[in-house]
């Protein structure tokens, strides 16, 4: 948060406090399905070892958990990718609802719902995911940094 240039203590905490609240529907019964891919170089970027290690453990107990999360690291090998031009998360919903793409700015969010733009994210991610590592893979790929 601080690298986001927040200008202020609170407003950090904020929104810390905001990702944890978001956090927390993984962790109930009737928890959303979850699939994050994950490059190596946002695991690489954490400097301090604690925090790598604290993350590092987090993701890996949410990922091997009795819940929905299925996680994957696309690493360095892979090379070029199809998610090089930044993140964007799939909101898929019950059926009868149409899905959207949500894409997070510095200020704001961008929700996208146009049927060619949904097909385009889509299909990105099959290409992210195909080339990211297997999840039991990429599990020991998160061990290996703690």
């Amino acid at each position: 948060m601080r690298a986001s240039l927040y200008q202020s203590p609170p407003d950090i905490e904020r929104a810390v406090e905001t990702r944890r609240q978001r956090q927390q529907i993984l962790t109930k019964p009737d928890a959303p399905e979850l699939w994050a891919v994950i490059d190596e170089a946002a695991l690489l970027r954490i400097q301090r070892e604690d925090v790598l290690k604290e993350q590092a453990e987090h993701l890996i107990e949410m990922a091997e958990g009795d819940n929905s999360v299925t996680l994957q690291v696309l690493p360095f090998a892979s090379g070029m990718h199809a998610g090089l031009q930044g993140p964007f998360v799939i909101l898929d919903f019950v059926p009868g609802v149409s899905p959207v793409v949500y894409l997070e700015t510095d200020m704001d969010g961008l929700y996208l719902e146009e049927p060619e733009e949904l097909d385009r994210y889509t299909r990105l991610f099959d290409h992210v995911r195909a080339s990211a590592r297997y999840p039991e893979a990429s599990l020991q790929i998160l061990k290996n940094l703690i």
